[in-house]
């Protein structure tokens, strides 16, 4: 969900604090979770939609670089990014996986398979557009969510006066 990616990326590139990636080339096509709601609605109550497994995808694909990249854009900041290699936390998780007392942590990094494997996670959408009767012009975009985001917290800090020592764009 693009959701996910205020607290992970556009916050702490906001407060200056590191923003953690990785050196994978994996895409992602995130959802705004309005628009899965909206989606779930429309497939309870549309007959086509019995019966059928659907796919649901955001409209484009996106590597942590590219949201780390569009969020510094947004923000007028430069993120102070720590890159994590994939090879690294596939070796962490197979060390944690020994211990009992870890399991949890290692399971937290299984992602690390899935990141290794570079796929690209999006799907056509024109099927399940069709069927639920979505018009996919209004399915929320990254960057328009991103810059609605951006858009309305620079207004909130600026409103209280916040001021950064990156750059003086709350002010």
């Amino acid at each position: 969900f693009m959701q996910a990616l205020i607290g992970n990326y556009a916050v702490p590139i906001l407060e200056e604090k590191t923003v953690w990636g990785t050196t994978d080339g994996t895409r992602t096509a995130y959802l705004d979770s309005r628009d899965v709601a909206r989606m779930i609605l429309a497939s309870l109550r549309t007959e086509a939609a019995v019966g059928q497994s659907m796919t649901l995808a955001g409209p484009k694909a996106y590597t942590v670089s590219e949201v780390i990249a569009l969020c510094e854009d947004l923000a007028g900041a430069k993120a102070d990014v720590t890159r994590v290699p994939v090879w690294l936390l596939k070796a962490t998780r197979s060390t944690l996986r020994g211990f009992q007392w870890a399991k949890d942590a290692a399971d937290r990094l299984a992602f690390a398979d899935i990141l290794a494997a570079n796929e690209d996670f999006s799907a056509p959408m024109e099927g399940t557009y069709a069927a639920l009767g979505i018009d996919p012009a209004s399915i929320t975009s990254l960057e328009g969510y991103l810059k609605d985001y951006y858009t309305s917290i620079l207004k909130k800090l600026k409103e209280v006066g916040a001021t950064s020592r990156q750059t003086d764009f709350y002010v």
